[in-house]
């Protein structure tokens, strides 16, 4: 099992084609987006999860877990780990959390700074700024309304 830490903002790459991104922290509660390709399955809980569909066909997941909470994307199992905290929402966001992966041996797990500097280095395109950019910043915008 492969832990990484990450805060609001940082992503996690499985393969080439699936990306996992924390979106909001609020106390006892952490919100996980995944965008994937429409061949993969995602399940919360042993629950299938419905997604929004974007128009280049790919399929957006998002999910509010607890601490110790887990979902599967395609092979991968993914635990996200965090201690909660009262504190105001500026400072929760800056904490870091636990992303656990559990996937094949054939699965590539990159942190997102790792697979953009593969891209690079391979001469491949990056990708443009995704959907789930413009997600994060109007779910940032919602929760300091909420906090004030």
């Amino acid at each position: 099992m492969l832990t990484l830490t990450r805060r609001v903002g940082e992503s996690v790459y499985l393969g080439d084609d699936t990306c996992l991104t924390v979106y909001d922290r609020l106390r006892y509660h952490v919100m996980i987006g995944v965008l994937a390709p429409e061949r993969m399955a995602v399940a919360c809980n042993a629950h299938a999860v419905r997604p929004a569909t974007l128009p280049g066909g790919e399929r957006f997941y998002l999910l509010t877990l607890l601490s110790g909470d887990e979902f599967t994307v395609g092979d991968a199992r993914v635990q996200v780990r965090f201690r909660p905290t009262f504190l105001s929402a500026q400072s929760m966001q800056r904490r870091q959390m636990k992303v656990c992966i559990d996937a094949p041996p054939a699965l590539r797990v990159l942190r997102e700074e790792v697979y953009l500097d593969h891209l690079a280095e391979s001469g491949q395109r990056l990708p443009p700024a995704p959907f789930s950019t413009w997600l994060h910043r109007a779910n940032r915008a919602v929760s300091m309304r909420m906090v004030a």
